[in-house]
């Protein structure tokens, strides 16, 4: 090393280049001298480390492993320092000598620049002498340190290097981790196997499924928020630890000396990592699909229903895992502060996407004929809350026409918006009562009692009371007006047990899991029986009214508790007792719509009813023909059959050789009947001709030709029965069923074959007839579902869950057909589904092969077991080829 002199030369920069010489040059000689004093420092370090390389610090525990490292680096360190601490500093002549020897400098210059004159006086001369001595030292270098050996250190490392050569030879690639764990007590080196792990992710509540289960190189599906990871590890020297992606509350347990759990809930998308003792035991990239709010909002604007004073509110919901709960929240608008009314929304399950259109009634509620504002409020399953936009609507008011109800309904009005007193309330209610007709006791007394109320500052409750007292003398009064007492007082009552019902459900539901006691559940049951009693004396009035203008109405009230109205309060009681609130709720509000409908019938309600009643009597009618249709094309097919059996059919038979022995059949032949091909090197028999078919009697061929005529002569009545049915079905659904034409074009082959003496193709016509005949019945179920056409429900019976569908793509009315539990069609007389002449279920697709159209062949099933059995006693049976026995034993082993 060197440094250039700066030009000119002057005597300061020459004392500065010398200066910085003499420094680096002095920090040389001292590595020079210091090289003896840390060989042993040295050696002791690479002592350890090749022992590191043999693994043997590492085998030690982990706190012996520490001792051992500190001991070694202590000893080290203390060595170096106290021989360090003994060498003497580098002489000044000494560090001259040595910059002078490497800058190639003659008769030691640096030396002189210290020299002075004798005399002390610098003349000309000595001057001249500084200057050529000065311009005589050019660059000046100091060298590398030059490392002293002696021989027997020279062996010594020599040995030491070919150790250590060997050692990591012999390590390979894992010399550098077996140095990595040698010198960090806790860390493991590759040679020490992984610890056992097991990790899956287990789904939140809101997105039920199956565990994940991960393993090392596994990369996870996209997975919902706040699931549940749990890793277990086995087989771990000490404690393992979780990096990665911001996880919080991790659980962390130790299950025994080798074995850790973890468990976290993993919120954000990222890598997750498991080490353990300096290595990664398992890596993960996670994708979490957040949890985000339902979108909800409107399809439409609110409206008011066109046929009845109902609100119409189209909606639509989505969510990712699903909505629990949609309500509309309605508050009035020139009083924002008030809490809003929360109208509960019915939904199939819990949809992922839905859409519909719900209809309510608010009549009832003291804020009809007011602006309100009405936004949509839907909860996911985990909890996730949103609201729609807010929209406006003037909630529609119920017409009264009876002047005493219009003015109470008037006054509860103002009262429940507080716009009048309690006192001033009470005294209008006087008045009220005093201008009734003196044979309405019951009013007066009621609108008494709600004054009475409002006076007693104690009681409990008394404008509630008052507000559903005045709504039900008003509607009390209406239905005098239009009706007869007798009705009117069975429409209070059956007000008063609805009200009933919904009081104890709501009840139940503000208890929870108390409300499902045995008390609260029988205090239900009377008041659905109170509400069945009210129905049946309604139905009763509205019998007698129905022969006094000479109609004929159905009874509704069956004794075997099948007719619409018990199964659906069933259903409300099985809800409410198990707990399903809104469900029982929806049901209640069902139950209103139809008993209101029963409430309201009116003498053209009654002729409609008998015009769906003889429309569902011809449907009836029709069906029992076609059952009949069915049945007899049957017998003519038995017919047919046993003619076979007795001659051609046992030809065919015979031919085939369905009626051979199995015992004395080749393998190959049974593996042919099961339907499977014998191996290449099996053998196979040649077949035997078949046997002539037996010749028939002159009795049982007299015999044959009458049954046959007989039954050319039902098939031609058959045919024509089946053409007057299609005209009657075409007169009632205004439709013709394709399967009961084609059922007549096949008739007219089964009577040619007949004619002719040929039952085979007669056999193939009547299969293809039954074929027909069981489509003619799900095309007569589809072409009957019509309220004019013998199906949907009866006049007083509205389609249950109207205007509330859940589905997408569904309108109005299409609720009760996503009912789960509804597996009986309301609209239908209380009949099964779809169903075919012989009353049995209609599938869809390859479901619906099971009818009257396909006919098994006789012991099919039971051939082939038997065919099973053979081959299993020939595969017990050890005398047989070996090569077949071997193709028995891997066939049988399946199953």
């Amino acid at each position: 090393m060197s440094m250039a002199p700066p030009a000119p030369q002057s005597p300061y920069m020459l004392e500065k280049r010398v200066e910085r010489a003499r420094h680096r040059a002095r920090r040389v000689l001292w590595v020079e001298s210091a090289w003896s004093a840390v060989q042993w420092p040295l050696g002791l370090a690479g002592g350890y480390a090749l022992s590191g390389l043999l693994r043997i610090p590492q085998s030690l525990p982990d706190t012996l492993h520490a001792f051992l490292l500190a001991g070694v680096g202590g000893g080290a360190i203390a060595l170096a320092a106290r021989h360090l601490s003994r060498l003497p500093p580098p002489r000044r002549s000494a560090i001259d000598r040595r910059i002078e020897s490497r800058s190639g400098l003659r008769h030691q210059p640096l030396a002189g620049l210290d020299d002075l004159p004798a005399d002390g006086e610098e003349t000309a001369l000595w001057q001249r002498h500084m200057e050529r001595l000065r311009a005589s030292i050019g660059p000046l270098r100091w060298g590398w340190p030059l490392l002293h050996w002696t021989l027997e250190r020279r062996i010594g490392w020599a040995g030491f290097a070919l150790a250590l050569l060997g050692a990591v030879i012999l390590a390979g690639p894992a010399a550098p981790s077996r140095l990595e764990a040698a010198f960090l007590p806790g860390v493991d080196d590759i040679d020490v196997p992984l610890p056992q792990i097991e990790a899956w992710v287990d789904l939140p509540d809101y997105a039920p499924g199956a565990p994940i289960f991960l393993s090392r190189d596994t990369t996870p599906p996209p997975i919902p928020q706040d699931a549940k990871l749990t890793i277990h590890i086995t087989g771990a020297r000490s404690g393992p630890h979780l990096l990665g992606v911001d996880i919080s509350d991790v659980g962390v347990k130790q299950l025994d000396p080798g074995s850790w759990s973890f468990v976290t809930r993993l919120s954000h998308s990222g890598r997750l990592s498991v080490r353990s003792r300096g290595r990664t035991i398992g890596e993960w990239n996670f994708t979490i699909e957040p949890d985000l709010a339902p979108e909800v909002s409107w399809k439409k604007p609110p409206s008011i229903a066109t046929d009845n004073p109902e609100v119409v509110l189209p909606w639509q919901v989505s969510q990712a895992h699903g909505v629990t709960r949609l309500e509309a929240q309605i508050s009035l608008a020139a009083k924002p502060a008030l809490p809003p009314v929360d109208l509960a929304i019915p939904l199939k399950g819990e949809p992922k996407k839905a859409e519909g259109s719900f209809e309510a009634d608010l009549t009832e509620s003291f804020w009809a004929g007011e602006n309100v504002t009405i936004r949509l409020h839907a909860t996911s399953r985990s909890g996730r809350q949103a609201n729609s936009a807010v929209e406006k609507l003037t909630l529609p008011s119920r017409s009264f026409h009876d002047p005493i109800a219009r003015a109470l309904v008037a006054l509860r009005h103002r009262f429940g918006l507080d716009r009048e007193t309690a006192a001033q309330t009470a005294d209008e209610l006087r008045t009220l009562a005093q201008t009734l007709p003196s044979g309405e006791k019951g009013s007066t007394l009621a609108l008494l009692y709600a004054a009475a109320q409002l006076d007693d500052p104690l009681a409990e409750r008394a404008k509630e009371n008052t507000l559903g007292l005045c709504w039900a003398v008003a509607l009390y009064l209406e239905d005098l007006r239009n009706t007869d007492r007798e009705t009117a007082q069975a429409n209070l009552e059956i007000r008063a047990a609805q009200k009933a019902v919904q009081d104890q459900i709501a009840h139940m539901q503000a208890l929870g899991k108390d409300g499902h006691s045995e008390a609260e559940q029988l205090e239900l049951a009377t008041r659905m029986k109170r509400l069945r009693e009210a129905l049946d004396q309604r139905m009763q009035a509205l019998m007698q009214r129905s022969m006094q203008l000479g109609s004929v109405i159905p009874d509704m009230g069956a004794d075997d508790g099948s007719d619409p109205v018990s199964r659906l309060m069933r259903r409300l009681q099985s809800d409410a007792a198990n707990g399903h609130s809104d469900d029982a709720l929806k049901r209640l509000d069902d139950l209103s719509k139809m008993v209101e409908r029963m409430r309201s019938a009116t003498p053209q309600d009654l002729a409609q009813i008998a015009q769906q009643m003889q429309a569902r009597m011809r449907a009836q009618a029709q069906k029992a023909t076609l059952h009949d249709l069915v049945r007899r094309e049957t017998t003519l097919l038995d017919h047919v059959q046993t003619r076979l059996g007795i001659g051609q059919r046992n030809a065919r038979d015979a031919q085939q050789g369905q009626n051979q022995d199995v015992s004395t059949m080749s393998t190959a032949e049974l593996l042919k009947r099961l339907g499977m091909a014998p191996p290449p090197d099996m053998d196979e028999p040649q077949s035997a001709p078949p046997p002539q078919p037996p010749v028939l009697s002159q009795e049982e061929a007299t015999a044959q030709h009458e049954q046959r005529r007989d039954d050319h002569a039902v098939q031609r009545a058959l045919q024509m029965v089946a053409r007057l049915l299609n005209e009657d079905i075409k007169s009632l659904t205004g439709k013709t069923l394709e399967g009961l034409t084609k059922a007549d074009k096949d008739m007219h082959s089964v009577r040619q074959a007949l004619a002719s003496v040929q039952d085979g193709p007669a056999e193939s016509a009547i299969r293809k007839v039954l074929k027909d005949l069981a489509e003619s019945g799900q095309q007569m179920s589809e072409a009957q579902k019509g309220k004019n056409h013998g199906g949907g429900p009866l006049a007083l019976l509205p389609t249950m869950g109207t205007g509330n569908s859940a589905q997408g793509g569904k309108g109005k009315g299409d609720q009760h057909q996503a009912d789960s539990d509804d597996d009986e069609s309301e609209g239908d007389g209380g009949s099964k589904a779809d169903r075919d002449p012989l009353g049995r279920k209609l599938g869809k697709g390859h479901s619906g092969a099971d009818t009257d159209g396909t006919i098994p062949d006789a012991d099919s099933r039971e051939k082939a077991r038997e065919i099973e059995r053979e081959l299993r006693r020939r595969d017990a049976d050890r005398t047989r080829p070996q090569s077949e026995l071997n193709y028995l034993d891997r066939l049988l082993k399946s199953y």
